[in-house]
């Protein structure tokens, strides 16, 4: 199942985090610490994971290094065993990570890219 709902409808950051909600719910899913507060307020809440990899869900709410603009235009979408899947472009990514600084983030740039 995929909710997507074109950015241009999202007007304010109580109606993204609405839909979010709303989608979760749809799920049975619950949305912990994803509280309005944390969401729109604190700083120290930028991505959101619900799961465990291979079955995971990580909502970003801030790109170190890139605006949320940039990253949506940029953005491709990709199938995945029939999942439509809008993912970060490659150099975006990059950018991000390099941006970030976290010593797994570099290790991720060197493994993706090649770099040291």
């Amino acid at each position: 199942m995929v909710i997507r709902v074109p950015q241009a409808t999202w007007t304010s950051g109580y109606e993204k985090l609405s839909i979010i909600v709303q989608a979760f719910n749809t799920l049975g899913m619950p949305v912990f610490d994803m509280t309005a507060h944390n969401f729109l307020e604190n700083d120290a809440f930028d991505v959101f994971s619900f799961g465990r990899p291979p079955v995971s869900i990580a909502i970003i709410t801030a790109i170190k290094g890139l605006t949320f603009e940039e990253a949506y235009q940029n953005a491709e979408d990709h199938e995945v065993e029939d999942l439509l899947i809008r993912l970060i472009q490659f150099n975006d990514l990059i950018v991000a990570k390099r941006a970030a600084g976290r010593a797994r983030d570099m290790d991720d740039i060197e493994n993706l890219t090649g770099e040291s």
